[in-house]
């Protein structure tokens, strides 16, 4: 495991497919990179149709360039579920996912959760099917005080909280279902109309896990969900007893500056 951890430095995610589960994604943006190969959108008939690339709020655009820190080469797929106001019907993230099931990817990236407890065992079924399937789903930690949200709540996905972080940095949560904290305080990310904000949240903590995932899975493309996760676990352990190394310094600069760089 610490051999594929020495490897990271030479790894910029090159031949992984992650979904990203949003808004939409503005293809333009600089910190997407020209990275975005498909885009997808959930219709109100829960059907799953070919649809613009473009992003009605700016979340997912946000995700997409916290991804490309890690992985600057990975391939973008949005699907988009959520509408203007950053909310959607439970259902279409039901869809999205059953859909995800059949589509050539690697990795899901979902900044959003539901509390809908009569979708939680279809949801659980669709998420069991991504796992066979060797894809891993990456999910934002919701922002209740109570209660279980999903899919963020299932032992198969990787649970994603936020904390007061530099962005190449992680922290394993024992004993908790939401495995991870990632930088999610004051964090600069990407926004609509090709601007950035600074913003807070588990939302864009997220999208950095996912993007660690991506850089691991270009090295080693067949690593079951179980196996990323118990890598990222040894990513955050091995940081917490001091690890550190010039290319986690470069995640914390912006996303069009960390493409351009020589590897």
């Amino acid at each position: 495991m610490l051999g594929l951890l020495n490897e990271l430095a030479t790894a910029r995610g090159a031949g992984v497919r992650v979904a990203i589960v949003d808004s939409g994604i503005q293809a333009d943006h600089p910190w997407v990179g020209g990275r975005l190969v498909a885009s997808f959108q959930v219709k109100s008939d829960n059907s799953v149709k070919e649809g613009p690339a473009n992003d009605v709020f700016g979340h997912g655009t946000a995700c997409a360039g916290q991804i490309r820190r890690f992985a600057p080469e990975a391939d973008l797929i949005s699907v988009q579920v959520l509408g203007s106001n950053l909310r959607a019907n439970s259902q279409s993230l039901l869809t999205a996912l059953r859909w995800l099931t059949t589509q050539n990817i690697h990795l899901i990236n979902l900044s959003l959760s539901t509390m809908r407890e009569q979708l939680a065992l279809r949801m659980s079924h669709a998420v069991d099917d991504l796992y066979a399937n060797n894809v891993t789903c990456v999910c934002a930690r919701g922002y209740h005080r109570t209660g279980k949200a999903y899919p963020t709540n299932f032992s198969g996905t990787v649970g994603v909280s936020f904390k007061e972080l530099h962005p190449g940095r992680l922290a394993f949560r024992p004993r908790d279902n939401t495995a991870f904290d990632a930088a999610g305080i004051k964090v600069r990310v990407a926004w609509s109309e090709s601007g950035t904000r600074e913003v807070d949240g588990s939302s864009f903590a997220c999208p950095l896990v996912t993007g660690l995932s991506a850089r691991l899975l270009s090295l080693r493309p067949s690593l079951t969900p179980y196996e990323l996760k118990s890598h990222l676990k040894a990513y955050a352990e091995r940081q917490a007893a001091g690890w550190w190394e010039d290319w986690m310094e470069e995640v914390g600069k912006d996303p069009v500056a960390v493409a351009m760089a020589p590897v």
